[in-house]
């Protein structure tokens, strides 16, 4: 074998090895990010229990990214009726939520009169979304 051929070989094995660490890194960075939005999506549930009475389900609809501002959008129906959008300031950043009223045909959340301050929610039903 010439020397051309062995040096082919070599930079072949070598591109064929960094392919394999950049698909690695790549598989473990969508696992954590799928990790993080299915935390914060409870973390969604826990602050629309805290605040808001009478809830039993929550699937969550839509995941956005906005580039521009770093927030996340997500989309959720509560109880099957009412349509809901949270805005994260970022993973774990503070949260936001405005009902879509003209989507819910009338249907109102119930504001709690106080916040409950750690909320059970094992008794939602959570439907969670993937980016």
């Amino acid at each position: 074998m010439g020397k051309k051929t062995k040096l082919s070989i070599v930079a072949f094995v070598i591109f064929v090895i960094g392919g394999i660490i950049m698909f690695s890194l790549n598989q473990k960075r969508a696992q954590t990010e799928a990790q993080q939005i299915r935390h914060e999506q409870e973390r969604m549930v826990k602050y629309i229990a805290s605040n808001y009475a009478d809830i039993k389900k929550v699937e969550f609809t839509e995941v956005d990214y906005n580039n521009m501002t770093g927030t996340y959008d997500f989309d959720a129906t509560v109880n099957n009726k009412i349509e809901v959008r949270f805005v994260l300031r970022g993973l774990n950043g503070q949260i936001y939520m405005n009902e879509l009223s003209s989507y819910n045909s009338g249907h109102q959340l119930i504001k709690r009169k106080e916040v409950v301050a750690n909320p059970d929610i094992s008794y939602i039903k959570i439907i969670y979304k993937e980016k």
